[in-house]
């Protein structure tokens, strides 16, 4: 008898235990996130620094991957819906500035940042000097026997040799001896030309860092000299026809392609164009210091960094003291460390600080495992927001491997440090002057104007006139 009512507790005190347990983990509070997709990122929902977040907030992070490239219409037709979702994030290409997100505040769909609903990415690489950076093919130069160039002159029969001869010795003329992509400035190489005539700064509409603040390069003779140097590339098919259709995927298909058919392009970060996971193809590749130009000039293009958004809280959330927590917890040194370089003790560990970083600064961090822009599971490969310290970001050191793309990055900006300009002090970006600048390179360099036209050239400068004064 009492053996019956032992057993008989002993089931309803397990039943209850285990209903207990079951009606725990039904209340574990489930985040919905929408974050982009990724080529570098293998499945979000089992990725490290998810689970990692998981584990430290105690949240079930369900995640859905936007395949939309356009964010605003991504936001448009979420907010037009009654999708459950308590937060968007941004990177990969599928970013939005602040005055869009201001525009969503004020219709109320998204948290102010007052209401602590939006979030920053302060730099997913380091705030390096060099905004472009030219590489080129060396084993194309070795087996040509040339000199890596130092001046325009120099590149330009480099570049004559690239497009004559079988470098990539497959019996066809296939090689593009210079590449590039519509798809930002520093993948555009007349941009890089133009700073060997003159100090060229498209991201501050190309008003020279000096005293004279509102100097602008894009009217002198040095410029149309420039730019007629880039016409020659461009009509003799040495800087590639792709150089304004491209768009970045393509430009990186092309280079990374194992027919070895790409002579020479330009970039910020070598990774954003070669993927690590080719180190063969990696180290195929070296950096160029700036070129000197007729005259003498040798300018590196510098470049400021400005915070980009890395997360919003929708306004519909019912979870927004928890989307808070998590977004706070990825802006921890902690979480941005994993968020950049992914699992400590595996993909990465911190130095002793005897060594030198490839940046010439202490080291602080060695990569034993460079994951950035190569398809893993670790992070999210700049999906938002973090805020890694610059002493990381800029002490990281070599591991020994020459593909490494932060040695390759390094030494690229250290060769490239003495080039800057010597004033900072940046102009602002102007939507519509940049613009028109654009739009009237494109014609000069593909030959739609003639770059030796004075009538045409005048026409420009007045047009460019125009859009200036409106800034008075």
């Amino acid at each position: 008898m009492y053996l019956h009512i032992f057993l008989l507790c002993l089931f309803l005190s397990l039943g209850i235990a285990f209903c207990t347990g079951c009606s725990s983990k039904k209340e574990k509070e489930v985040l919905r996130i929408a974050i982009p997709y990724s080529d570098f990122v293998l499945d979000p929902n089992t990725n490290y620094y998810i689970n990692w977040l998981e584990e430290q907030t105690g949240l079930e992070l369900d995640i859905k991957t936007v395949r939309q490239t356009g964010s605003e219409d991504y936001l448009e037709s979420l907010f037009a819906s009654d999708a459950d979702m308590d937060v968007v994030m941004f990177g990969n290409g599928f970013s939005v500035d602040k005055e869009t997100v201001e525009k969503y505040t004020a219709t109320g769909d998204i948290c102010s940042e007052a209401e602590k609903g939006i979030y920053y990415n302060y730099g997913s690489s380091a705030l390096r000097a060099a905004g472009q950076i030219l590489w080129i093919n060396y084993d194309w130069l070795k087996k040509l026997g040339m000199q890596v160039p130092g001046t325009t002159v120099e590149l330009e029969e480099v570049l004559r040799a690239f497009k004559k001869y079988d470098c990539n010795e497959n019996g066809k003329n296939d090689e593009i001896p210079l590449v590039g992509s519509r798809d930002g400035y520093a993948f555009s190489p007349v941009e890089l030309l133009l700073n060997s005539y003159i100090y060229n700064d498209p991201y501050h509409s190309r008003f020279l860092l000096n005293e004279k603040k509102n100097e602008q390069s894009a009217v002198s003779d040095e410029f149309r000299n420039g730019l007629a140097f880039c016409r020659k590339l461009y009509s003799e098919e040495l800087l590639d026809y792709g150089v304004y259709d491209r768009d970045l995927h393509d430009l990186m298909e092309l280079v990374n392609s194992p027919e070895n058919l790409v002579g020479a392009f330009t970039t910020n970060s070598i990774s954003d164009v070669i993927y690590s996971g080719n180190p063969e193809i990696m180290a195929r590749f070296i950096h160029v210091t700036p070129l000197a130009g007729p005259g003498g000039e040798r300018n590196a293009l510098y470049r400021i960094y400005e915070p980009q958004i890395g997360a919003v809280i929708l306004t519909r959330s019912k979870h927004k003291e928890s989307a808070v927590k998590l977004l706070e917890l990825m802006l921890s040194e902690e979480a941005s460390l994993i968020a950049r370089f992914g699992e400590k003790g595996t993909d990465w560990d911190f130095s002793d600080g005897k060594d030198i970083s490839v940046y010439g600064s202490v080291s602080t961090i060695v990569t034993k495992n460079y994951i950035w822009n190569t398809l893993q599971n670790k992070h999210l490969c700049g999906i938002g927001p973090m805020r890694v310290p610059e002493e990381y970001l800029l002490g990281v050191t070599w591991n020994g491997i020459n593909s490494d793309a932060e040695y390759i990055d390094g030494r690229s900006q250290m060769s490239y440090a003495e080039y800057l300009p010597e004033f900072k002090e940046a102009h602002e970006y102007n939507e519509e002057v940049s613009n028109y600048i654009d739009r009237a390179m494109k014609a000069f360099v593909t030959g739609e104007k003639d770059i030796w036209s004075d009538v045409e050239w005048e026409e420009y400068k007045k047009g460019l006139q125009d859009c200036l004064s409106s800034l008075r």
